[in-house]
């Protein structure tokens, strides 16, 4: 049996696509899937299963589709195993989600889902001075300005959102990707 991070793209964002996690908890665990954890409304799950990530990938996006009342062509499912996720926290950039010199930043991580993070960075628009980006083999991390900061409205990252490659990307604040390690972690 495995442990894995899910992350479900394209529910309960904007008071749209709303799935209650008690109830998709519920769903994947009659499906087989044990030890279903989820973190906040936004599609964070843990979970433990024999199948491989493709086939998770597949049966979480055909329960989500089955059981709930959706726009489906917004869902998007990524399965990380938990040796993925740990290289992912290890190559997490020194002093990333820290306050650097008295600067409150926002830390996110993106999750490439179905392409490569190269194929990623060649959207990504970095401006200087405001958004700073490093990348591993599994994901891109983010950091800018907070909102208490003048320059939080300069960020390149608001400008991916208007990019085809935006659809085949998940992205969570450090704290979230946190917790999901430590959710990996626990017994």
């Amino acid at each position: 049996m495995s442990k894995y991070v899910i992350y479900l793209r394209g529910i309960n964002v904007g008071g749209k696509n709303k799935i209650r996690m008690a109830d998709l908890r519920e769903k994947l665990t009659d499906e087989g899937f044990e030890n279903v954890q989820t973190y906040i409304q936004s599609g964070n799950i843990v979970l433990e299963s024999e199948l491989g990530i493709k086939t998770i990938e597949g049966l979480a996006e055909r329960i989500i589709i089955d059981n709930f009342e959706i726009d489906s062509t917004r869902i998007k499912v990524l399965a990380l195993e938990y040796g993925v996720y740990q290289r992912i926290m290890e190559e997490t950039p020194d002093h990333f989600g820290s306050i650097v010199e008295g600067i409150d930043y926002r830390y996110d991580v993106l999750f490439p889902m179905g392409i490569s993070v190269e194929e990623v960075m060649k959207d990504i628009q970095v401006r200087e001075n405001i958004d700073t980006v490093w990348h591993g083999k599994h994901a891109i991390y983010y950091r800018r300005p907070g909102p208490s900061h003048p320059d939080y409205t300069k960020s390149g990252l608001s400008r991916l959102a208007q990019k085809a490659v935006y659809q085949s990307i998940t992205i969570r604040n450090w704290k979230t990707t946190l917790k999901l390690w430590e959710m990996l972690n626990t017994e």
